[in-house]
């Protein structure tokens, strides 16, 4: 025997949404106007009135500071990439966390 129409519907419904919830939520990605920032403390994404860290300056090295161009990242934990070769000055500079830039346009 089959299930009622209407209860099969609902629980597909709720199914779907729940899927939809599930990979929504997991993207980490970031397509945003950004602003570069350079200092004696690294190199820094500013999006939403916060900075961001660049892992891979490779990505980042053709922009001079103050340059505004849309990103792709995500933010990660830690950094294996280029900025921790770089040297910087002995002063805190607030910011948001480590990203790796994906992709420029």
């Amino acid at each position: 025997m089959y299930p009622p129409k209407p209860i099969f519907r609902a629980f597909a419904a709720l199914v779907l949404l729940l899927l939809f919830l599930v990979f929504s939520s997991c993207k980490k990605e970031n397509d945003q106007e950004v602003t570069v920032v350079r200092n004696c403390t690294g190199t820094y994404l500013r999006w939403n009135q916060k900075d961001y860290q660049v892992c891979n300056l490779e990505k980042v090295s053709g922009f001079e500071d103050g340059a505004s161009l849309k990103a792709t990242f995500k933010k990660i934990k830690t950094c294996q990439g280029s900025a921790n070769d770089q040297i910087v000055c002995k002063m805190l500079y607030p910011n948001d966390g480590f990203i790796e830039v994906l992709k420029i346009k």
